[in-house]
């Protein structure tokens, strides 16, 4: 059975938000991900990847929700692989997960060290 396609009261919130931007900051915020993608590289030079909480706290309960996307969304407007691997539990039962960023253009290094990383963890248990 197909569930039906239905987005979330705030992430259609987001979106309305989303259209009211004038095209000016657009741009300038187009440019702007260029020079950070750009800094990044020097960032992450001689590192494999970083590792960075996939969200502020754990998962929340339910399926309504998938948490806040605030961790993720610098990644997102770079483009660079980011791959979020459930690691840790919070005091709730939830996991709380980590977010495994690689290089841009390097999402084969990026992945190879979350599926490490995905056992490491899951070992642990």
């Amino acid at each position: 059975m197909a569930l039906p396609f239905v987005l979330s009261a705030k992430l259609r919130e987001f979106l309305v938000a989303g259209t009211h931007v004038m095209a000016e900051v657009y741009e300038a915020a187009r440019e702007l991900v260029v020079e950070v993608r750009a800094d990044l590289s020097d960032v992450v030079d001689g590192l494999d990847v970083l590792l960075t909480p996939s969200a502020p706290g754990e998962a929340p309960q339910g399926l309504e929700a998938t948490g806040d996307p605030v961790f993720n969304r610098i990644w997102t407007a770079l483009g660079v692989p980011c791959i979020c691997v459930p690691g840790l539990t919070g005091p709730s039962g939830m996991p709380v997960g980590l977010q495994v960023v690689g290089r841009w253009g390097d999402d084969r290094r990026a992945l190879s060290a979350a599926s490490r990383i995905s056992r490491s963890c899951l070992q642990r248990d």
